[in-house]
């Protein structure tokens, strides 16, 4: 059955195949049939296109002999004509568009307004919505110094903040799907409000609330968040959690549900939460380790619990003797002196010094966002070899301890020497007595090097099935996998390293941008391709984590009735302000002066 076609609506040229779309044909519903509107209102002329045409088996060719016709020419003119000269509701127009033009004038320099708080976590409302007041908040404030006499509701302003982060959202999510293949990292923090605000970040960040923290439930929010904006699961390639077990648990876990939905989704545990794990593990190895980071707890508490002992944290013997103190802060304070004053306590302090200082350097390297996964991996495998090659530096830091302590033998030199009361059928051999130095050697020194030694190598094997996947791409124009892709990509690789008369692009994410800055991606697909799966995984979550601190200052006290969709409209253009910044918002004003100019 024949039946009216979008394809009669355009024209397609004959020689260049242009398509041009046929603006003076219209279709009515309740005749069933096809019009030109511009004879119908300027020609007398009656014709198939004045009359109605529904002969669909001819209506391409009556519509090209129409579209040529003189009649239609013609009735073009006399239109263009009546448009050109003074109608009757000329000045009705003009006033029209003066105030279309006004509203445009007005929303762009509001526009603004909205680009700068929300980019710096800024509070919009005050007190008040008084033109003139001290309270009325950061928004119309800025408004007043701009000499915007205007009065512009808080309705406005959230119609404003809503297709401002829409746009944002839209550009943002269109990135990725260009991008085709990415990595997804969740974490979740209680807000001011105790609601919980689970982040899930791929290119950008989204606060989600949630009610529980199952892994079933946690995985469903984020299934349901990426087919809400259109992005296909099948294109994921990595995950980033912390090592929650309702995140990492290999049958009920976040990640092993996500990777029922998509298997080559790989599971990566967060790099710096690992960090965090291992030297918890290893402060609470033993009985004398516990003791020392509680005793610089209990410390630090009393310190910040006085403003006066809190500028004088250096002087405990100073607190000891003065007389002005309460007699139980100077106890206190003699009996912390006590204690800092053992050389137990010094040698400990030189070799937590010596090692967090290492983790803290790692860890910062670790947490950057575009950190490639192989490197990770290099950090903590050089970082075991490091905690393996102090196992026999005890006498370095002994050394060190005596130095700084005022005390220079080991507390149990002045005990009694205990003797274990023998049994009817043991030996007659000597019981093995250690000097206090080597005990302090063999049960505090060396049970931290061996339990920082064994939670690294724990866990930077949860890394190994990333690095054996993907570890060949940090020599990648040394490999044969791709025969001819590869000969071929490794004498450009030459070619092009040779002409720049640089340093040699080693690492992958310089291979990737020398492949892009030669816009060669389609002569080494393959190479491409491989490179964007691997550079695409997130090492670590720490994004989600930075999220919190703008969520913290977006959704403070003062703000804490914000709405779900206000804050993720806010805390979007303040998380990703280089796009905000990148984008004119001219459309959205256009469209936003043609609704609120009154016609």
């Amino acid at each position: 059955r024949r039946y009216c076609s979008i394809a009669l609506f355009q024209r397609v040229h004959a020689r260049t195949g242009e398509q041009f779309d046929r603006t003076w044909l219209c279709y009515s519903k309740t005749s069933g049939r096809v019009y030109c509107f511009v004879c119908k209102l300027m020609s007398s002329t009656v014709s198939n296109l004045t009359s109605g045409l529904n002969n669909w088996k001819h209506a391409h060719e009556i519509l090209m002999n129409h579209e040529n016709s003189k009649q239609h020419l013609d009735a073009i003119a006399a239109l263009c004509a009546r448009k050109s000269s003074s109608q009757i509701d000329s000045d009705l127009v003009k006033q029209y568009e003066g105030e279309v033009q006004y509203w445009q004038e007005l929303l762009r320099r509001l526009v603004s307004v909205v680009k700068f708080l929300c980019v710096r976590g800024l509070a919009f409302r005050g007190k008040n919505e008084l033109i003139g007041s001290s309270n009325n908040g950061n928004y119309l404030g800025i408004l007043e110094l701009l000499s915007h006499a205007s009065y512009l509701s808080s309705t406005i302003c959230e119609e404003l903040i809503e297709l401002m982060g829409q746009k944002v959202l839209c550009v943002i999510i269109d990135e990725i799907k260009t991008a085709k293949y990415f990595s997804i990292s969740v974490d979740s923090t209680p807000d001011i409000m105790h609601v919980d605000q689970l982040t899930v970040v791929i290119r950008y960040v989204k606060f989600i609330p949630i009610y529980s923290h199952t892994g079933s439930e946690i995985a469903r929010i984020i299934l349901h968040f990426l087919e809400e904006n259109g992005i296909n699961i099948q294109n994921c390639r990595g995950q980033s959690y912390d090592n929650a077990s309702n995140m990492s648990s290999k049958y009920k876990g976040v990640q092993a549900i996500i990777r029922e939905r998509c298997s080559v989704a790989y599971y990566i545990p967060c790099t710096a939460h690992s960090l965090n794990l291992i030297g918890k593990c290893a402060a609470e190895c033993c009985p004398n380790a516990v003791e020392f980071f509680n005793l610089l707890q209990n410390l630090y508490s009393w310190f910040v619990s006085s403003t006066h002992r809190w500028q004088n944290m250096s002087a405990l013997e100073e607190l000891q003797s003065d007389e002005n103190q309460p007699r139980d802060s100077r106890l206190v304070a003699e009996g912390f002196l006590k204690k800092l004053q053992q050389l137990e306590v010094a040698i400990l302090v030189e070799v937590w010094d010596t090692v967090l200082e290492r983790f803290q350097k790692t860890s910062l390297t670790l947490q950057r966002s575009k950190l490639p996964v192989n490197s990770a991996v290099h950090l903590l495998e050089s970082l075991l070899e490091f905690v393996r090659s102090q196992r026999s530096e005890f006498e370095y830091y002994e050394d060190k301890g005596i130095a700084k302590s005022v005390v220079k033998v080991y507390k149990e030199t002045s005990k009694r020497e205990k003797t274990r009361k023998r049994q009817f059928d043991e030996g007659c051999s000597k019981e093995t007595i250690f000097s206090p130095r080597e005990r302090f050697r063999c049960e505090v020194y060396l049970p931290i090097m061996d339990a920082l030694s064994l939670a690294v190598q724990h866990r930077l094997h949860s890394y190994m099935h990333i690095q054996n996947k993907f570890g060949f791409l940090s020599n990648i124009c040394e490999l044969n996998c791709f025969p001819s892709e590869m000969i071929h990509f490794s004498e450009f690789y030459k070619t092009v390293s040779g002409q720049e008369k640089k340093k040699s692009r080693n690492s992958s994410t310089e291979i990737e941008m020398l492949l892009n800055e030669n816009m060669c991606s389609h002569i080494f697909p393959n190479v491409h391709i491989a490179l964007r799966i691997y550079l695409c995984m997130a090492p670590s979550n720490c994004c989600g984590e930075r999220s919190f601190s703008k969520l913290k200052r977006i959704k403070n006290e003062a703000r804490n009735s914000m709405g779900q969709e206000r804050l993720n409209f806010l805390s979007l253009m303040s998380i990703e302000n280089d796009v905000v910044d990148s984008l004119s918002f001219t459309d959205l004003i256009h469209d936003f002066a043609l609704r609120k100019a009154r016609k």
